[in-house]
């Protein structure tokens, strides 16, 4: 009789051709074995009345098995696989074939009418969910651009015109990387769902993809950046403070929006983000100025939640600022440089701090390590506080720039070079910046 702790040994040490091993306590269970250290439960039947017996016993010309799979050890156990060869047996006693069932059953569900939302609540759960680095902008995406469009639709109803004619709208709006992701994940789910059997085709299929957005130049000036600065200090708690972490951080957006309790380490002056919540999927460890330490340590305290920077009360992160706090932002920030600004994004703010660190001289392997970019070699974790005092000094020289009246202590004044040069061309290290 199969027992789990043959079963472990055999995983251990499988053999080297395939076996079929019989349970012992349920007729017709097997456990087939081999190299390929997969173990599968199979059940192999004859059911009466159906190509193998009458109801009274007796037997047919043309005798036939059948034989299911029932799935693979460890993940079916022992338990559960003679429970479900138990209930097939209790069906094959009524005449009931198995195989049929389950045929039938496969059937109804390609049949059933799903929506976009039942596809993409199944897609998530299954096949995007495991994949950490790509869930949370699929989790996006979904819920700005999808849902709300298709939500409630089947998606054999919907047409190549109507996708092609919500991607142009995104793309009229200047919003090309929304309209390269709303196809991408869009198309992709549809042809999970094909490939499961859900849905019999893909609507998307000859859709182009938009053409690839190139990467942004928008570098801020001195002066412009200081304006913002102030703007967003007048503006408080909680859009204005983000904006101003994430001058004095050069973090994405999303990174600082994170930001829990736990993360921050006032030992050593830094926020030590937890790799699942960083874009490169690795643990990275922020350095913090004397002005972003002090920031963080006086923002209010939340009872609902360990979140920092949160409309809330700390139970969610406040992972944007609103279209309307950041119209504010930016036509205050013009009034204050008496004169128009060119279009900006809050990203390129990251694009700013990078360029003028480079242009006062900073390493461009440490403007790298700031930034969070991957470097080569092993990270390891007990590395995780390599190089925080020169990616610290580094952000100390660009803290500078922005607040004169800082050094890099904090105390002494500094005379920046140029307010109002822009530094968008010639700076070779902006040149490359990919984020």
């Amino acid at each position: 009789m199969l027992t789990d702790v043959k079963m472990r040994a055999l995983l251990a040490d499988p053999p080297t051709t395939r076996m079929e091993l019989p349970d012992g306590s349920i007729p017709g269970l097997y456990l087939r074995v081999g190299p390929t250290r997969h173990p599968t439960w199979t059940f192999r039947y004859v059911v009466k009345g159906a190509n193998g017996t009458t109801s009274r016993g007796t037997k047919l010309a043309g005798r036939k098995f059948y034989r299911l799979t029932l799935g693979i050890y460890p993940y079916v156990s022992l338990r559960e696989a003679r429970a479900k060869a138990a209930l097939m047996i209790a069906d094959i006693e009524q005449g009931i074939n198995p195989a049929n069932e389950i045929e039938r059953q496969a059937e109804a569900e390609t049949s059933a009418i799903y929506t976009i939302n039942m596809l993409a609540d199944a897609y998530m759960e299954t096949h995007v969910s495991p994949r950490l680095k790509s869930e949370r902008t699929a989790k996006w995406v979904f819920k700005e651009f999808i849902r709300p469009k298709w939500g409630d639709r089947s998606p054999e109803g919907i047409t190549k015109q109507e996708v092609t004619k919500e991607l142009d709208r995104l793309l009229s709006r200047k919003s090309k990387a929304a309209a390269i992701e709303t196809r991408k994940w869009l198309s992709s789910m549809l042809n999970w769902a094909v490939d499961s059997g859900r849905i019999q085709f893909n609507p998307l299929i000859g859709i182009k993809a938009p053409a690839r957005f190139t990467a942004r130049e928008r570098v801020l000036s001195m002066a412009e950046a200081r304006a913002v600065w102030a703007v967003a200090g007048e503006m408080g708690y909680p859009s204005g403070t983000l904006v101003q972490l994430l001058m004095l951080t050069a973090c994405r957006l999303r990174e600082i929006a994170s930001v829990q309790t736990s993360w921050v380490d006032t030992v050593n002056s830094c926020i030590v983000v937890p790799g699942k919540s960083y874009k490169t999927g690795d643990l990275t460890v922020v350095a913090l100025v004397p002005r972003a330490l002090d920031i963080l340590n006086n923002l209010p305290k939340h009872e609902d939640g360990d979140f920092l920077i949160s409309s809330t009360n700390g139970y969610r992160p406040l992972y944007t600022v609103t279209p309307s706090a950041l119209k504010k932002l930016k036509d205050d920030s013009q009034k204050r440089l008496g004169r128009v600004m060119d279009h900006w994004t809050l990203h390129d703010l990251r694009r700013t701090v990078a360029t003028h660190m480079a242009r006062l001289s900073v390493d461009e392997i440490l403007i790298e390590r700031v930034l969070g970019h991957r470097i080569g070699g092993v990270r390891a974790v007990y590395n995780r506080y390599r190089y925080l005092e020169e990616k610290r000094a580094a952000l100390a020289l660009w803290t500078v720039e922005l607040l004169p009246s800082s050094g890099p202590d904090g105390g002494s004044r500094y005379e920046p070079a140029n307010d109002d040069q822009p530094w968008v061309q010639g700076s070779l290290f902006q040149a490359s910046f990919e984020g």
